[in-house]
């Protein structure tokens, strides 16, 4: 009696660390992620095992690929070639090829031409139409720390750790309504799912990750999850997912966003100008003279109605209009057209040119029209803004007298559901992740996976 007294707590402890554990990893799975943002389209790829020991597999033959381990592979007259350990180069007689972690630790991935990008975990890679296709299968919850520094910052950690915590609880039910119910694969491309750039940018938010491990978010009434959708800067409004992608989500309503005022620097208000000439002719019409704006109750706007002084009107929708001039590529600036919540000014500088000896002149060679606009135009002063072609263009060394257009936005995104600006404030104003991810979600409460 007392021997079995005695082994009781030790019994109870082994018996609880083995549930803590089972707890633990009942969190996580492996996922996988096609890797088409940075690697995409790879003709030949530098692969090095950098931590763990792997397995590679090659068509029926699997060999150890351990630490400092490293894979060429490319293609020759349309056939995939490979290259193990600077060995001889050899044909790929199948398609495939697997490297699977046995102690698996990262892997060093690069096209000859850029920079090494680390992921943990497990690929696969697959020769298909002239291209190699890779993808990386690994741990959801190590996932997810290649996720949130990328959608946010390791720099919020420092009085914005909540809005990190709320940041993860969003992008892990994402992965999770988008990998279930049959969807093998999520892509690590921002434009498609979610942005995920592997090992490299890990680091504070880490500990985010941990804190909420395997929480996401739930609608009331359904228990399933929920399209946690989040955009940088809500622009002080919401916007309801119906106005943008056409369909009623109870979970992503539109409502009045304080938080995301005041906050963001450039996002938070930007301007772009461009003239009338400009204007126009990107949407096929003549130096535009009118303009009217159509909007949802946020505040952004719906449809762009566009009029030239020839009469000739046509109507874009505010996304088509915004995507004609948002700087894809380029660095954000507070000059720049950042999404469609936004106000137009007209600076008219000539009106009589839109009378019909103005608009011949508009019509004529570059050469008569630059000569006959200055003569027409004498009353220029000093300010250039008649001179602009457009923010983006830079400007003319002749001054264009058929107006300009200003526009004065708020804002970076589709504003649907949580505004990483607005979460990152909430954080700092003392507001916990639950209660950020409750004031940007709609009738949903957190879960366990």
């Amino acid at each position: 009696m007392s021997r079995i007294v005695y082994r009781l707590p030790f019994l109870c402890a082994a018996l609880l660390i083995l549930v803590l554990i089972q707890a633990k990893s009942c969190h996580a799975k492996e996922i996988s992620v096609e890797l088409v943002w940075k690697l995409g389209e790879a003709g030949w790829l530098e692969i090095e095992v950098e931590k763990g020991d792997y397995q590679l597999t090659v068509d029926t033959t699997t060999r150890k690929f351990s630490t400092g381990s490293s894979l060429q592979v490319g293609w020759g007259g349309w056939t995939p070639v490979l290259r193990i350990n600077h060995e001889e180069f050899q044909v790929l007689k199948g398609s495939v090829l697997e490297i699977k972690g046995i102690n698996s630790g990262s892997l060093s991935v690069k096209k000859p031409e850029d920079k090494a990008v680390v992921y943990r975990g497990g690929l696969h890679l697959s020769w298909q139409n002239s291209h190699w296709e890779l993808v990386n299968r690994v741990d959801s919850e190590d996932y997810l720390k290649g996720v949130v520094p990328i959608e946010m910052s390791n720099e919020w950690s420092n009085g914005g750790l909540e809005a990190l915590k709320a940041q993860t609880v969003a992008a892990r039910t994402f992965l999770v309504r988008h990998t279930e119910n049959g969807k093998k694969a999520i892509t690590d491309s921002p434009d498609i799912d979610q942005a995920y750039a592997g090992k490299l940018v890990e680091g504070e938010a880490s500990a985010a990750v941990e804190a909420t491990r395997g929480e996401i978010l739930v609608d009331d009434q359904s228990k399933l999850p929920i399209e946690a959708l989040y955009s940088s800067h809500s622009g002080g409004y919401t916007e309801d997912a119906k106005n943008v992608w056409g369909n009623s989500d109870i979970n992503n309503v539109s409502h009045p966003d304080p938080y995301s005022q005041g906050v963001g620097g450039a996002v938070n208000h930007w301007r772009f100008i461009v003239s009338a000439p400009v204007l126009g002719s990107t949407f096929g019409l003549g130096p535009v003279r009118n303009l009217k704006l159509d909007k949802f109750p946020s505040g952004r706007v719906k449809s762009v109605r566009l009029e030239d002084g020839f009469g000739q009107v046509k109507t874009v929708t505010g996304r088509i209009f915004v995507k004609k001039f948002y700087p894809f590529g380029q660095p954000i600036r507070k000059f720049a057209f950042l999404g469609s919540l936004f106000e137009s000014q007209e600076i008219a500088t000539n009106r009589d040119l839109f009378g019909k000896s103005g608009l011949a002149v508009f019509l004529g060679s570059p050469e008569s029209r630059s000569s006959q606009l200055t003569g027409m135009y004498q009353k220029e002063q000093g300010p250039l803004l008649a001179k602009i072609f457009s923010s983006s263009l830079g400007s003319s060394t002749d001054t264009q007298p058929f107006g300009e257009f200003i526009f004065e936005g708020r804002g970076w995104g589709h504003g649907v559901g949580m505004s990483q600006w607005g979460a990152y404030h909430m954080a700092q104003l003392g507001y916990n992740y639950k209660e950020i991810l409750s004031f940007y979600y709609n009738k949903t409460h957190i879960s366990k996976t």
